[in-house]
């Protein structure tokens, strides 16, 4: 009989968290799965945990995708994968006991390509913390699944591979682009909305992303950043022909480039990015203004941003002490 789900769970330097994650999908109500725990080059002791685990249950298998990166380990995943479903799991996070039953349930019932549960930010002192944008809905068609995407910096439908179960039919030949360091998830999950005709969403929290203090997230600005502008870019190549669309990437584009340089003016590092980011945010700006209004208070940063770049920097960095 063939497995429901397989479960892609890459996995670097992971000691500390591995058995967590591990431990919360063998708690899963649902029994009908696979775990794939792709290695990417651990030189910790991930290999001897998953190993153990593999041991107990034969459920579980260790590969290893040797220090890659997690695009390939995720990639290699989806190539070994023989459930009906997919779903991916970071190596540093849970998952609550019904997130199998209760996605399968969605996908099954809704007859859907994706479903998504909200999740929680969990913290190194046990705290977890709700992700108080998430809404329930049923997006079946292609403008309104692409609106739901960008409808905000984290979307109804989020950027994030994790958190979500897939149709293994539409992910057949969808993979990770290994070339980026960051947002690789984001543009998957974007060419995964582009293909779906379906997606149901719950606004049920049932995945614990942990809040890594030294994921690359979290880390102080460095120049991979920029490559939000890469992703945002492609996205805008491939929407060009919807006038929405292409408002709500360009909507995105810029709040990124004025996220990002509050976080240049915070961490003070980063600062050769200032002008780069400058023209990004206010080239944006300028078209999304040929279509709709901006807010006062974004109208007021991109104002002082234009006509006192000095200014708004200090600014920010008052708003930081």
């Amino acid at each position: 009989m063939p497995t429901t789900v397989s479960i892609i769970l890459p996995a670097r330097d992971s000691g500390a968290y591995l058995k967590r994650c591990i431990d919360s999908v063998i708690g899963q109500k649902s029994a009908d799965w696979e775990l794939l725990i792709i290695n990417d080059g651990s030189t910790d002791d991930t290999c001897d945990i998953a190993r153990t685990y593999a041991e107990e249950d034969h459920r579980i298998t260790l590969h290893d995708s040797p220090g890659r990166g997690v695009s390939a380990a995720r990639n290699h995943g989806l190539d070994l994968a023989c459930g009906s479903y997919v779903c991916f799991v970071d190596s540093d996070d849970y998952l609550d006991p019904e997130f199998l039953s209760e996605l399968t349930g969605m996908m099954g019932k809704d007859n859907a390509d994706i479903a998504q549960c909200s999740f929680f930010y969990a913290h190194d002192d046990g705290t977890v913390i709700p992700n108080n944008e998430a809404v329930s809905g049923l997006y079946d068609d292609h403008e309104g699944i692409l609106k739901a995407y960008f409808s905000g910096m984290i979307g109804k439908i989020n950027l994030a591979c994790w958190g979500k179960m897939y149709s293994r039919e539409l992910v057949k030949d969808i993979r990770f682009d290994e070339t980026l360091t960051i947002q690789e998830d984001a543009f998957f999950t974007f060419e995964c909305c582009m293909r779906s005709s379906k997606i149901v969403c719950s606004d049920i929290a049932l995945y614990y992303y942990y809040k890594n203090p030294g994921s690359v997230m979290n880390r102080p600005f460095d120049g991979s950043k920029m490559q939000y502008f890469t992703v945002l870019d492609r996205e805008l190549d491939a929407c060009r022909d919807d006038e929405v669309i292409t408002w709500m990437i360009l909507h995105r584009k810029m709040i990124t480039a004025l996220d990002l340089t509050s976080e240049i003016v915070r961490d003070g590092s980063g600062g050769e990015y200032l002008g780069q980011l400058r023209d990004i945010a206010l080239t944006a700006s300028d078209e999304i203004e040929k279509n709709a209004e901006l807010g006062a208070k974004t109208r007021s940063k991109l104002f002082l941003l234009r006509r006192f770049p000095s200014a708004y920097y200090g600014l920010l960095r008052s708003k930081h002490k």
